[in-house]
């Protein structure tokens, strides 16, 4: 199980030469999980139950096994294999501890491994993913929906996340509990304390969860055991998980949490364009208050406010490559305020995107699951709202001002992972007439074992409002035959639908699915960035599992696909083919080869596209971790004036190196570079250079510094930040942010060279009052 995904994102190579700080490794008595069999027939446990009694007596979570609460915790064992091997007995022994009492559900895990072999090492919250981690899965509700997933390395860091769509998992996800551990003399121990007010799940006198216990061992492979056994021609995932039974008494101890919070900054900001020297001229000091309160009606109804919420991140989006793109990039929530009830918000039509609610003066939300029925309510005052206006080869984007925002979503789970579900948005704009909104039907079907179908439709109703300032921005275009882009008064419907048919199975797997989104659907809410178009594509791909040897697993795959728009014109007929590999040493590796694509683009007919990429991942080493991206062939030079075809190179290079326990470096490094194919001459190059650092003091207090080089812009930005992180919601930070500019291209003079065009000092302080 991990929480992060392959990413490609920019890296550079870092040659990093220090000392190895002392390591974290504790030797102690501790009691020792039970020894493998020497001998016979394997059996794993298939939906395994627990039943575990109360604690005796209290239990101190402080990586000790030691108090008497444990002398009566159920035991799990009989752990199975998951990856490489395929339900086969572990190399090493593993035993999971369960109790609980009035107010918290206690696990521990006692791991019996060679304790100079375990990849531990102290860092913030939720960057455990490369370390040895064990953890809990919890399906409170049983619906095979969503489930969270409570996590801890060896030392007690803190990972967590939600798995949603059977497998896919949000890692911006948080919770409260508490988590202790240390490496002994025979592996390593956790201890962990999970608060049922962290929880949400049915009211009921008497619970009864879906559960499994997971243990990730990155070694020569990244190595993983379930307690209950996962059959890899099952796709749904979470329909395999164990039984808790017995719980008695669960409820939250409290029914309302408080989140106040303190903002201040200071910034400064360029004086004159044409006298940089100058300097900056420096703005005041403002202090913001803001407020966000929980209260839990039950564990089944919870309700959010928030008043002036900052809804700031504390790092900033890294920057991405846009200057052949036509249309608006998409940055992932991180916000706290939106996790509650998020997972009932993703569709495959993105109707919702949270993040436009960027600036909200005040936000409410209430979420309830009843049963298999959940729903979402989001309502919204937002100060500056950003609007996406879709148009066939492109995306404007537009800042609109205040606007009333409204959601709504139902879903009901049947079955073992089937749904339906409506969502309804509304979104009104002040002082223009402006106004969107959506209504969207959507199911999930499991036919059989391996086949599914899904499907979703949705309507859309756009009245443009009058303005003048936003015609200016969205620019002068028509759709749909005779509308302008400019907001003019017109009033118009859209829809967009989606169906899929789906196999998912041990070895072959395949997807047939296709979009549609007419020339008048928008989304006022949502992530939508192209309308007028139909979309017909087919995916294969088939797994051989290659246990013994250097190469685990091999994947040749097929895409293929055909667009064209509402008038029936073609846009794109393209062929796909690749191959991805999982080889030992942690190594992932990819190759895709563009047959051919057959783009239609600014009315100009660009046939015979073709490009090859390749990926390379290597987790080798717990010090080091390596990937690149090429990508070669031809492209279409997208903003230029006049379209041509051209030839594409983009690099990515990432990693993360380890000169101790404590400190981290992790870089990023993005090229592209696009040449005219028949002159030679270039369209663009360029490079952003992103280094993250951090080194960890304490499992509390740490220092970040991210540097940023972008040459497209010519910009550089220097971003460090103190915090101290007491959990997910209650912290201090302290930090400023470096913005300069090379303005050797626009002055003249003394004045050639880099100079600082903006600069802000900020602390953060937010304290968690639980009721």
């Amino acid at each position: 199980m991990t929480s992060l995904c392959y990413r490609r994102l920019a890296a550079c190579l870092v040659l990093a030469v220090a000392s190895f700080l002392p390591s974290l490794a504790q030797t102690t008595r501790s009691p020792v999980p039970h020894q493998l069999a020497d001998s016979g027939t394997f059996t794993p446990n298939v939906r395994p139950v627990l039943a575990p009694r109360p604690a005796p007596a209290p239990i101190r979570i402080d990586g000790v096994l030691d108090d008497a609460g444990w002398q009566e915790a159920v035991r799990a064992t009989n752990f199975s294999e998951t990856f490489p091997g395929d339900q086969t007995r572990p190399p090493i022994g593993i035993e999971v501890w369960t109790t609980y009492d009035a107010e918290n559900l206690y696990v521990a895990f006692l791991i019996q491994d060679d304790p100079k072999a375990v990849r531990v090492n102290m860092s913030d919250r939720d960057r455990i993913w490369q370390d040895d981690y064990v953890g809990v899965i919890l399906d409170t509700y049983g619906t095979n929906a969503w489930a969270y997933f409570i996590a801890s390395n060896p030392i007690g860091i803190q990972g967590d996340t939600r798995i949603i769509n059977g497998g896919d998992e949000d890692d911006g996800f948080d919770i409260i509990f508490h988590s202790d551990g240390q490496v002994t003399g025979t592996g390593y121990q956790v201890e962990m304390a999970i608060p049922f007010r962290s929880l949400r799940f049915p009211a009921r006198p008497v619970q009864s969860w879906n559960i499994n216990f997971w243990i990730t061992r990155p070694r020569e492979s990244r190595n993983t055991y379930s307690w209950a056994a996962i059959d890899r021609d099952d796709p749904c995932w979470l329909c395999q998980l164990g039984r808790i039974e017995g719980i008695e008494g669960a409820a939250p101890a409290g029914r309302l949490e408080l989140l106040p919070a303190i903002t201040g900054s200071q910034a400064g900001t360029l004086a004159s364009e044409a006298r940089p020297a100058d300097g900056l001229a420096q703005g005041r000091l403002t202090v913001d208050p803001s407020f966000s309160a929980k209260y839990a009606f039950s564990s089944n109804l919870i309700a959010d406010v928030a008043v002036n919420p900052d809804f700031s991140q504390i790092e900033s989006d890294a920057a991405q490559v846009d200057v052949n793109t036509t249309f608006a990039l998409f940055f992932p929530e991180r916000r706290p305020f939106f996790q509650e009830g998020s997972e009932l918000f993703a569709q495959e039509i993105q109707t919702v995107y949270t993040r436009s609610i960027n600036n909200p003066f005040a936000v409410a939300k209430l979420t309830g699951r009843f049963d298999r029925t959940s729903f979402s309510y989001v309502g919204g005052v937002d100060q500056d709202s950003p609007v996406i206006l879709p148009f066939e080869e492109e995306s404007r984007f537009v800042q609109a001002g205040e606007s009333v925002s409204n959601l709504l979503r139902v879903k009901h789970t049947f079955g073992s992972s089937s749904f339906v579900g409506a969502m309804v948005t509304d979104r009104r704009f002040t002082g223009t007439g402006m106004a969107g909104s959506t209504v969207s039907l959507d199911a999930s079907l499991r036919l059989s074992r391996v086949y599914s179908l899904q499907a979703q439709l949705v309507g859309s109703r756009t009245a443009e409002g009058t303005d003048a300032g936003l015609s200016e921005q969205a620019g002068e275009r028509t759709f749909d035959g005779t509308r302008t882009a400019a907001f003019d008064g017109e009033t118009y419907n859209g829809w967009a639908a989606y169906t899929a048919f789906r196999r998912n199975a041990r070895h072959w797997n395949f997807d047939l699915w296709y979009t549609g989104r007419s020339p008048t659907f928008r989304a006022a809410n949502g992530f939508v960035t192209q309308n007028n178009i139909h979309q017909a594509m087919f995916f294969t791909r088939y797994t051989f599992y290659l246990e013994k040897g250097f190469l685990q697993r091999l994947s040749p795959e097929l895409l293929a696909g055909y667009f064209w728009n509402f008038e029936k014109q073609r846009k794109d007929e393209f062929l796909r083919l690749g191959v991805q590999a999982q080889m030992k040493g942690q190594t992932y590796a990819r190759v895709r080869v563009l047959v051919f694509s057959n783009e239609r683009f600014a009315g100009k007919d660009f046939r015979g596209l073709r490009r090859m990429d390749a990926v390379v991942e290597s987790n080798f080493s717990d010090p080091v971790r390596l990937g690149g991206f090429v990508s070669v062939g031809t492209a279409i030079a997208r903003n230029l004036a006049e379209p041509t075809m051209g030839r594409v190179l983009n690099l990515e290079l990432w990693g993360a190196v380890k000169p101790g326990t404590r400190l981290s470096l992790q870089p990023n490094f993005t090229f592209a570079r696009l040449t005219d194919r028949d002159t030679g001459d270039e369209v663009f190059s360029g490079y952003i250079l992103r280094v993250r650092t951090s080194y960890q003091f304490t499992r509390r207090l740490f220092l970040r510094l991210v540097t940023q080089y972008n040459d497209f812009a010519r910009t550089l930005e220097v971003d460090p930040l103190l915090t101290y992180k007491v959990n997910p919601f209650t912290a201090l930070y302290l930090g400023s942010t470096h913005d300069f500019r090379d303005f050797r291209e626009e002055a003249r003079g003394f004045f050639a060279g880099y100079y600082p065009t903006g600069r802000q000092i900020f602390f953060k302080l937010q304290y968690l009052f639980r009721v």
